[in-house]
């Protein structure tokens, strides 16, 4: 699951790197973390006025799609694991209420890693295309090496 959800973060990452139009942008993607990376890719991409409105539609999917799935993931990667009562369970701190816990299956993570390949696959099915329409000098074919 962890090396999944990496997938899908590298190829986000990718994907506003080649997009975003300053240095400043790019550099922005460098260190963020899952959930604002992908935010700032949106940003991105709406904001671009290079895309049309279905090549942005699509990537908006992708990442609303994404959502549950990460917030399921930061619970097993940044969350206490114990059990209780026979139930392994995560605990996380909340800001505003404390400590939340949520019972684990490990069953959820090859879910997890189903949904996050997935996912790295529309955004690669997504971008591959909008690079060939508005970065076709990024991309090289293998007669050109």
């Amino acid at each position: 699951m962890i090396y999944a959800a990496g997938s899908l973060e590298t190829v986000v990452r990718f994907a506003g790197e080649m997009l975003a139009t300053t240095e400043a942008a790019r550099n922005e993607l460098a260190g963020s973390t899952a959930g604002k990376l992908f935010q700032q890719v949106k940003k991105i991409v709406a904001d671009g006025g290079e895309l049309n409105a279905e090549q942005v539609a699509e990537y908006t999917s992708i990442v609303s799609d994404a959502d549950p799935y990460v917030q399921s993931r930061n619970v097993y990667i940044h969350g206490g694991w114990a059990e209780i009562n026979g139930q392994l369970t995560a605990m996380n701190r909340r800001k505003d209420n404390g400590l939340r816990t949520r019972p684990l299956a490990v069953s959820e993570l090859s879910v997890l890693a189903d949904a996050f390949t997935d996912l790295a696959n529309r955004v690669f099915d997504w971008i591959y295309p909008v690079l060939l329409e508005h970065r076709p000098h990024l991309l090289t074919q293998a007669a050109e090496e």
